[in-house]
């Protein structure tokens, strides 16, 4: 149930950026790329993660993802860098 709740939370905020996104400069593709890229590594590992860490993941994707359509790309890479050291822990 846990991880029906977590992915539908993320498949919402994923989409729910990518309708913000539609009306500024389209966004790197590495970077955005990159999001998904991690976003599938958080969806692998949901199962063994608290629902307090995939929260905190969930919206740290949400973070990424913005900063990949704001422009800041070395932000969004830290961004990605803070996810990937946390869901490796699990």
């Amino acid at each position: 149930m846990l991880r029906g709740v977590v992915i539908g939370v993320a498949m919402a905020c994923l989409m729910g950026g990518a309708a913000y996104a539609v009306d500024e400069e389209p966004a790197d593709n590495e970077c955005s790329d990159q999001v998904a890229a991690t976003d599938e590594a958080v969806q692998s590992k949901v199962d063994s993660m608290s629902e307090a860490d995939a929260e905190k993941v969930n919206q740290l994707l949400d973070q990424a993802d913005a900063l990949c359509t704001e422009g800041k790309f070395q932000d969004a890479s830290a961004t990605l860098a803070t996810i990937n050291g946390m869901i490796a822990k699990k």
